[in-house]
C-alpha cells in the first residue's frame, strides 16, 4: 500500500508541480530578459537554459547520492 501511495503522490502531485515550476521559470525568463528579442531566438535560449539546468541536475545526482549514503550510513537509514 505504501508503494502505491508513493507512486500516486509522485505521478499526480510532484511531477505536475515540477513541470509547472520549470515552465514558469522559463516563461518569466521570456517575459523579463528576452522581451525585446524575436520569438525564435527567445525560444532557442529558453531551450538551452532548460536543457543546461537539467544536465546539471543529472550530473550532480550520483555524486550527491554518494555523499548522502556516506553521511547517513551510520544511522542505518540507507541500505548499502
Amino acid at each position: 500500500m505504501r508503494y502505491t501511495a508513493d507512486c500516486v503522490l509522485t505521478q499526480y502531485v510532484i511531477l505536475p508541480l515540477t513541470f509547472v515550476s520549470w515552465r514558469s521559470m522559463l516563461t518569466l525568463y521570456d517575459i523579463i530578459l528576452a522581451a525585446d528579442e524575436d520569438a525564435l531566438k527567445a525560444d532557442i535560449i529558453s531551450a538551452c537554459i532548460g536543457l543546461g539546468l537539467c544536465s546539471i541536475c543529472f550530473a550532480v545526482e550520483v555524486p550527491l547520492a554518494k555523499v548522502e549514503n556516506r553521511r547517513f550510513s551510520s544511522f542505518n537509514l540507507v541500505e548499502n
